[in-house]
């Protein structure tokens, strides 16, 4: 037991010992950048002081601050004195950085301005952390208030920051910058309630989303999606960089749930996105085979989210056509007409269903052995080439000098119906 006690008493004194040394060198520490400081105040005081001196001697006090502070020897009634001073020192290099960038006349180091500037952040809270307030005439109450309001305003320069290094090519810098100032509050919650940005919080996410886009960080461009779209001047912007970044990713699955996604729950303000999708669906229903059918249930859905979207309308009337049901595609271009009556194709492709229905009857009529049928069969072809004639005829209304468009089978439908004279009139356009 005796010897037990020996050996805690002996490391008792070698912790005490290194204690002691810890202590020292951070004392030491402190009043080398303290007299750094001072004598770097009295020449700028006297305007002796040169940019590249300023710069040179805060990094040195800065440097000996933070070996101070982090070595565990600092009294704790000192540590808000050392942030004081960190923070003292970086608030010259600050303005400096400040200076040569309001002028455009000399480019700045964007790596030291945000890194210097995380180092007054940092500092400032670390000042109001370990700082008592005292209050009265000789109290430092309004003190730390200034010091609160600093670092409040601070936040603007990470927008700053973000800014500079996005117009670097810094993009993961910038994106850094970016989220402080967004979850500013949060890592500064000493000055939460007097934080007022420049710029609004939406759009700050916009311009994150646009340096993440940049920069092909597309799992942060994920992350920022839902508060960015928010910002309505650049919303459609934000949707446009969303979908192409997934084929930029080569995921087409990932394109397709996110615009099936984005064209459901708001058809009107994404037709552009409907009419794509329209195409990738008929291409993959085409490659499948006849019984594939992935078109018309998407369709479904977004008409029944709204039904005066021309463009899945026509579509769905397209699908049909291609698979020739052409009494469905009539109804469905019909609709068409209804939504956007002065539509040259809704109007020809009316016509053109019942048309083509006409001709694939006719196609029928010389294998049908009774006569009866047979000719029941061409009263039917006739009487669907007439309804199909109003629909063309319409069509020419709308595209009057295009007759190459519309004229041959008008006359094919004026000819079958016995109407020699127009059908002639036809002839002669063509």
């Amino acid at each position: 037991m005796a010897l037990f006690l020996s050996v805690g008493s002996i490391m008792g004194q070698v912790d005490k010992a290194a204690l002691k040394a810890l202590q020292k060198e951070a004392k030491a520490q402190m009043a080398e950048a303290q007299k750094i400081n001072e004598a770097l105040v009295a020449k700028i005081n006297d305007k002796s002081a040169t940019e590249d001196l300023i710069m040179t001697e805060c990094k040195k006090g800065q440097a000996l601050v933070r070996k101070a502070i982090k070595g565990g020897g600092l009294d704790a009634s000192k540590i808000g004195e050392a942030y004081k001073l960190s923070a003292d020192l970086a608030n010259q290099v600050n303005n400096i950085l400040l200076k040569k960038s309001s002028s455009l006349k000399e480019p700045i180091d964007t790596m030291l301005f945000l890194s210097n500037l995380n180092s007054l952040t940092s500092a400032l809270q670390g000042e109001i952390q370990n700082t008592k307030v005292t209050k009265g005439e000789a109290g430092n109450e309004n003190y730390l208030k200034n010091r609160k309001y600093n670092l409040a305003k601070s936040g603007d320069l990470y927008l700053y920051a973000a800014q500079l290094m996005s117009e670097s090519n810094k993009y993961d810098k910038a994106l850094e910058a970016f989220d402080k100032a967004m979850n500013y509050a949060t890592i500064f919650p000493e000055v939460a309630d007097q934080i007022e940005l420049s710029v609004p919080a939406d759009q700050i996410a916009y311009y994150a989303y646009l340096t993440a886009y940049e920069g092909k960080v597309y799992d942060k461009m994920d992350a920022l999606y839902d508060q960015a779209v928010k910002f309505q001047d650049g919303a459609q912007g934000v949707i446009q960089r969303r979908a192409v970044s997934y084929l930029e990713r080569k995921d087409s699955v990932g394109w397709e749930n996110f615009v099936r996604e984005l064209t459901i729950s708001n058809p009107k303000d994404n037709e552009d996105f409907i009419q794509n999708l329209i195409g990738h669906y008929l291409k993959k229903d085409k490659e499948a085979g006849p019984d594939s059918n992935l078109l018309l249930p998407y369709i479904d859905e977004v008409l029944a989210k709204d039904p005066n979207i021309y463009i899945a309308q026509y579509g769905k009337a397209y699908k049909y056509f291609d698979s020739e049901k052409y009494d469905e595609a009539f109804e469905a271009y019909k609709k068409c007409t209804e939504i956007k009556d002065d539509s040259y194709e809704a109007w020809y492709q009316c016509g053109f269903s019942l048309y083509r229905k006409a001709l694939g009857l006719n196609a029928k009529v010389s294998s049908i052995k009774n006569q009866t049928e047979a000719k029941k069969t061409l009263e039917q072809v006739k009487s669907i080439m007439g309804e199909a004639i109003p629909y063309f005829e319409k069509a020419r209304e709308l595209a009057p000098d295009e007759p190459q468009k519309w004229a041959y089978e008008l006359k094919q439908c004026y000819s079958v119906t016995g109407q020699a004279a127009k059908a002639a009139e036809m002839d002669k356009l063509l």
